[in-house]
């Protein structure tokens, strides 16, 4: 059976210490104050339920961390994570701009990921053998 999909959007994965992985440059800003923004790599991450990024991005645009409701996060190797959840604008400039519900960590975490909360947004596909993922805004 063959589905009907197309993607406006191809992105390459990026390497990072010898390893492809699909990577997403956004800005990330303050919905209430979008002239504080700065511009992020994100892994997009199909095994996360939710998207998490580095607390320390909450300074940038503005934000007081810990005024966030907390959620916390399972690890592959059993550790938890604090986060607080934040609304934020994404924006990039083939896709536009989307507002999501993410958690900022309360500890350093060593990739910022978008997880299936994001896929809410947009349309995905992996072509991992070819090492591409496509992406189309969702209407």
């Amino acid at each position: 059976m063959a589905y009907p999909f197309s993607y406006s959007h191809q992105f390459n994965y990026r390497e990072v210490n010898g390893k492809s992985f699909p990577i997403l440059q956004l800005r990330i800003s303050n919905p209430q104050q979008p002239e504080l923004g700065i511009d992020i790599d994100t892994y997009i991450d199909s095994g996360a339920e939710y998207s998490i990024l580095n607390g320390w991005i909450a300074t940038s645009l503005g934000i007081a961390l810990l005024s966030g409701e907390p959620r916390w996060f399972g690890t592959t190797i059993g550790n938890r994570i604090e986060g607080r959840r934040h609304r934020v604008r994404l924006f990039h400039p083939d896709l536009g701009s989307f507002d999501l519900e993410v958690a900022l960590s309360t500890q350093d975490i060593r990739r910022d990921l978008l997880g299936r909360d994001f896929f809410n947004l947009v349309q995905i596909g992996f072509r991992e053998n070819r090492q591409q993922y496509y992406l189309t805004s969702s209407p």
